[in-house]
């Protein structure tokens, strides 16, 4: 490997060398991702991503178009057409202006498919990125993204591991098999690879139900790969008979020196008391699928899903009739707006429709995702992740999740899009303890009915 030109520190003595191989649109490292320390003893660096909108705040364009300059990569690569808005994308993601403008572009010249193509996110940190690739496609594309989550009533399409993650298992769910298996092409979309094992167990996997499909791609923000991993994929295309190409807006290698010392004060335990709410039904009409999950510890969510999010296959014609959705949610939140600056927070994999819900709602809007990823935080200025709240997930109730450096923006509103709540002591447990950092009004944002507008607990 080439020598290592670029050191940041993560925390303490432990540092990450890194050297950039690839990087065809000239992203300084911070465009695109900061360093953290993961609480996980498989893998104790955690590149956090500044594009995203999982881990730190966000513009909500800002995820939105990342995605969409995957997608025309991809497409100049795939049939070597030239993207004209390529070019004022990457500048819209670096300078962060005129994005709303620049997606309404997007939005207005979505790319033409020559045949049907797959794409799959994988979660929980990139559902929303592969939506965004999939949103960028005009027809011929067909939209699904892995889950954690385990729905007894429905046999899983496909099943794959994940060995370094907090939460191992994949599973891949479809109503309608016979139209994800009229793909020819497959896209992978994931936010970072680091050593491709994820890519080799699905594609391994998808190869048993794809029997004729002979190009897969490999989709991501960053791919840190090194050259004994990238000639393990030429070995594999040869064994099985396959194209795997790999499309990322920064590539290279990178080796962590040290050992992070961590201390215990960590965050308090999950909040167990409650909050008065403002818990409000969505006026429009929302397309659901009517199945239940059950988390980890046997609790049964019976709320339904919704279409919208891909988590059971989503079509482009499907997809373009969502969209109103967005808006008119917009519409109806934006009365409770004042002149300060607002989030909308995303739930776990719930991450693309209140991402677009935020993108609708006028200026000084931001989007982060709660995660159930444990990142180890220091309040520390030079460090990334200087604070962060824990409660349970509103819709999988007894697994914990996370939200990190509340305190980035004096926010005037919060606004928490859920799309299935299990419990309603649980939600009003998750707005105790936002309310416990924040002074900002907070909103409850449910995605299936409650029977009135407003409902106060």
């Amino acid at each position: 490997m080439t020598k290592l030109n670029n050191r940041m520190n993560i925390i303490q003595d432990y540092k990450i060398d890194i050297e950039i191989t690839q990087n065809p649109y000239d992203f300084a490292m911070t465009d695109l991702f900061k360093m953290a320390t993961r609480i996980n003893k498989k893998r104790q660096f955690l590149f956090v991503s500044t594009v995203l909108g999982k881990h730190l705040a966000v513009r909500p364009q800002v995820p939105i178009l990342t995605g969409a300059l995957l997608a025309m990569m991809y497409h100049e690569k795939l049939l070597g057409h030239e993207c004209l808005l390529l070019q004022p994308v990457v500048q819209a993601i670096k300078n962060q202006q005129n994005m709303q403008g620049i997606l309404q572009q997007v939005e207005e010249q979505r790319l033409e498919l020559a045949e049907e193509v797959l794409f799959i996110g994988f979660a929980e940190t990139a559902t929303a990125l592969g939506h965004a690739v999939f949103n960028a496609f005009k027809s011929n594309a067909t939209y699904v993204h892995t889950t954690r989550e385990l729905l007894s009533e429905l046999e899983p399409f496909v099943t794959f591991e994940e060995e370094h993650s907090h939460a191992t298992s994949h599973r891949v769910y479809c109503e309608q098999p016979e139209k994800l298996l009229q793909a020819k092409q497959i896209v992978l979309i994931d936010d970072e690879i680091t050593t491709g094992n994820t890519v080799v167990n699905i594609i391994e996997t998808l190869r048993q139900k794809f029997p004729t499909v002979q190009h897969y791609s490999v989709l991501s923000i960053l791919d840190w790969r090194s050259p004994q991993q990238q000639a393990m994929f030429a070995e594999l295309e040869a064994k099985w008979g396959v194209t795997i190409d790999f499309v990322s807006i920064m590539s290279g290698q990178f080796i962590c020196d040290g050992t992070p010392l961590l201390t215990n004060q960590q965050v308090p335990s999950t909040s167990q008391a409650t909050a008065d709410m403002k818990l409000l039904s969505v006026n429009e009409v929302v397309e659901q699928k009517h199945y239940y999950s059950i988390a980890e510890n046997g609790v049964k969510n019976r709320a339904p899903y919704m279409l919208a999010t891909g988590r059971l296959m989503l079509t482009t014609e499907q997809h373009a009739a969502q969209k109103k959705l967005y808006q008119t949610i917009a519409d109806q939140l934006r009365g409770l707006r004042t002149d300060g600056p607002a989030l909308v927070i995303g739930t776990g994999e719930f991450m693309y429709v209140p991402m677009q819900i935020a993108t609708c709602l006028g200026e000084d809007v931001y989007f982060q995702s709660t995660t159930r990823s444990p990142i180890y935080c220091e309040n520390n200025p030079s460090y990334t992740i200087t604070e962060k709240i824990a409660f349970e997930s509103p819709e999988n109730n007894g697994v914990e999740n996370y939200l990190y450096n509340l305190h980035s923006h004096s926010y005037s509103e919060l606004f928490l899009v859920v799309e299935r709540i299990a419990n309603e002591e649980v939600v009003a447990r998750a707005v105790h303890a936002l309310k416990a950092v924040s002074n900002a009004n907070i909103y409850v944002i449910c995605m299936h009915e409650w029977g009135t507008e407003e409902c106060m607990i």
